[in-house]
């Protein structure tokens, strides 16, 4: 059988073939369980599952019963790569604990998200933070940065013990950050020394495990030849190198294999994926070139064509190719252009009103951005009000606490616990009763909060307190009496449970939402996009809570002599505004309200996008996401962030990989090229992905009144 390697561009059918290989591979009777399907995140497990059922569902019923009982009743493995070498790594943990390095190789490992290791490497940044203080930027950038650098080192194979050395030489600025760039690399191995005592398994130390233990285990190479025989991998240019050394694995033994590559492809650079390092595999296969129809000579104009163009004008620089496409329209007046950004919104917004009425559907437009910031979304939606279209947005590098709903949760979970002593003020209990009470708005739900900091006296709103005060309540209605008093009730039964009490937070959310708030009157059960907040929120808080109690943090300890920079995790008490001891729920919240905890690094699966309401999403998400629409809007074409990278001088997505040499050094002419090279990828992938017509927005001032004009603008000049 063949091994195959696909290469075209998005929209040509190339998942299609893979699960149309899937099927076929099953109809032919090879045994289920023997075929491996790698996808890039959750959300495409379910298109494989689902081609499988229709798949199952057209088969005769005779056809069917005549297959093995064990074929029947077999799944093929359908996983992110992530999954699959978690589930491995836990397999094989105590095979492999013993030479990782951890103190207790036959304690079951507690695998944390990214909040949980935000908050240890918090305590661990803690007492050295004043090493960092020239370099401006809030705590949880800090974090998030550190965790970036030992992500690539445990995707890309190199040493900790590199992580200074490679991050001075991509630094050629007039102040010397050695100083930052080796309490980075201490900070990492600390955080790692921490983890290995305490069996925690955070993403890049299960990557480790997976990529320097198990890949390199005789035992493991036996076992993956026998159990996968035949191989499906979709959208490998999204991939890390690990990733790309385990299909090499795979390659070497199994007797099929399909691998797709999208080109233009690997948005997630700044997560580690490496298209160079996947096209290393298209020597162990047949590659096949998928044409583009859309690109024919005798097609008709479309935004793929447009693409193509702009992905030439961007890498060469030639402002003689031809730009103009019939599907493509500026909105700025070309001869006047758009002076104000507000400006720009509302001329987009009427545009996607005209669209509406004309016969569009809301979800089938796309509104991208280079970064799509609380301002664009409240602009945004406002202007579309008038249309009756709402505004689905997806940002999932926002923190969560920057969320209302989870602020609501917050605040509910303060008033079922008094005994931590944290009031909430009238205005939080206010924002919390309308997000949660069906049909109450912020003005009633004020004077509700208003008659409770009345009842509950200058100490705060610590406990919700009983309102009987008919006067209020013949103004707001016996519905909205009703439901203040289930929830009222509700929270007071639980301050007065003992076994309520030492329950964790994350059960408290989870039995509130259940009992509660997703019942009649209340608004979770109207809206699954709020289900899915609190369900992110519960998820969080649970995992938070299993690395909290498998490092028996509850527990403080006082040290007297010097320690090592980890022991201040345990050892130097607790940072100035946190109590002397603190259970789960309480360090959550501290760190939750802090902004310490960021969302996931790459969303689990792609939101669908609701009938009345049109898509609104950061470029890189949209493209990671891998969402397709009928119409897009690319607003501020004149930015800068098109292809210019963030702020983030502790981390390098080109310097730390696997393409980069000793005593090499990071130019400016470097970055022009990678910015160039990523900006013609976003914008082909974009383009790829849009069935009709492209909207190009921009104004001569950004939201904050400066003038802009980066690559994209000038590539875009002569259309």
């Amino acid at each position: 059988m063949s091994k195959r390697y696909l290469v075209g561009h998005p929209g040509v059918g190339k998942t299609a073939r893979l699960a149309d290989r899937l099927i076929e591979l099953i109809g032919s009777g090879i045994r289920p369980d023997r075929i491996l399907v790698l996808v890039p995140q959750e959300s495409h497990i379910q298109r494989f599952k689902a081609a499988l059922a229709r798949a199952r569902d057209a088969a005769p019923a005779s056809h069917e019963s005549r297959r093995p009982r064990r074929a029947r009743l077999a799944e093929p493995e359908i996983h992110t790569f992530f999954g699959l070498a978690q589930q491995h790594v836990s397999l094989f943990f105590p095979r492999i604990a013993p030479r990782a390095g951890f103190a207790d190789p036959y304690r079951e490992p507690a695998w944390m998200n990214v909040e949980a290791a935000q908050y240890l490497l918090d305590r661990i940044v803690a007492p050295r933070i004043g090493e960092f203080e020239d370099l401006c930027m809030p705590r949880a950038r800090l974090l998030i940065q550190i965790l970036d650098d030992l992500n690539r080192a445990a995707t890309t194979g190199f040493p900790l013990e590199e992580l200074a050395d490679r991050l001075a030489s991509a630094w050629h600025g007039a102040e010397p950050r050695e100083r930052a760039y080796r309490a980075v690399q201490d900070i990492a191995l600390a955080y790692r020394r921490f983890c290995l005592r305490h069996t925690l398994v955070d993403f890049s130390l299960g990557m480790e495990l997976f990529g320097t233990h198990l890949l390199a285990a005789g035992f493991y190479r036996e076992y993956v030849a026998a159990r996968y025989r035949h191989v499906l991998a979709d959208n490998i240019e999204e991939g890390a190198p690990i990733i790309h050394d385990f299909l090499r694995l795979l390659l070497e033994t199994c007797e099929s294999a399909m691998l797709v590559e999208d080109d233009p492809g690997g948005f997630r650079v700044n997560l580690g994926a490496s298209p160079q390092s996947a096209r290393s595999l298209r020597t162990m296969c047949e590659v096949m070139h998928i044409p583009d129809l859309r690109l024919q000579p005798d097609a008709p104009d479309t935004p793929a064509r447009f693409g193509q163009a702009l992905m030439r004008a961007i890498v060469e620089r030639e402002s003689r190719i031809a730009l103009r496409s019939s599907a493509v329209e500026r909105l700025d007046g070309g001869d006047a252009p758009v002076r104000y950004w507000t400006t720009m919104v509302q001329t987009v917004a009427e545009r996607i009103g005209t669209l509406v009425r004309s016969g569009a559907q809301a979800h089938e437009i796309a509104v991208v951005a280079p970064v799509v910031e609380d301002v664009l979304w409240f602009e945004l939606a406002e202007r579309l009000k008038r249309y009756d279209i709402g505004v689905h947005a997806v940002r999932p590098s926002r923190p969560l606490y920057d969320q209302p709903l989870v602020r609501a949760m917050v605040a509910f979970a303060r008033l079922g616990h008094p005994g931590w002593e944290q009031p909430v003020s009238p205005q939080e209990l206010a924002r919390a009763l309308a997000l949660v009470v069906s049909g109450l708005d912020v003005v009633r739900a004020q004077l509700i909060a208003d008659a409770a900091r009345r009842v509950s006296g200058p100490s705060g709103i610590v406990v919700l307190p009983a309102l009987d005060e008919p006067v209020l309540w013949n103004r707001l209605g016996t519905p909205f009496q009703e439901r203040y008093a289930t929830l009222r009730d509700w929270l007071a039964a639980w301050a007065g449970e003992r076994q309520a009490r030492a329950a964790s937070l994350d059960v408290f959310w989870q039995r509130l939402v259940a009992e509660v708030l997703s019942q009649p009157g209340f608004a979770l059960g109207e809206d699954p996009e709020r289900r899915l907040v609190c369900d992110k929120l519960i998820a969080s808080a649970r995992a938070f809570r299993e690395m909290f109690e498998q490092a028996d943090l509850e527990l403080s300890q006082v040290v007297e002599a010097p320690r090592p920079v980890e022991a201040s995790v345990l050892g130097l008490g607790p940072r100035p505004d946190e109590a002397e001891t603190i259970d789960a729920g309480q360090a959550y919240l501290v760190v939750l309200t802090q902004n310490v905890l960021a969302a996931e690094y790459v969303p689990e699966r792609t939101p669908e996008v609701s009938e009345g309401s049109i898509l609104l999403a950061p470029a890189y998400t949209y493209l990671t996401g891998d969402y397709r629409s009928r119409y897009q809007f690319w607003l501020d074409v004149n930015a800068l962030n098109w292809h210019e990278r963030f702020y983030q001088p502790l981390t390098h997505p080109y310097v730390l990989s696997r393409a980069w040499a000793p005593g090499m050094h990071w130019t400016d002419d470097d970055e022009q090229r990678a910015g160039r090279d990523l900006l013609a990828r976003v914008v082909g992938g974009l383009a790829f992905r849009c069935r009709d017509n492209i909207y190009l927005a921009a104004s001569e001032l950004n939201v904050a009144g400066q003038e802009e004009s980066g690559m994209l603008a000038r590539a875009l000049r002569d259309l």
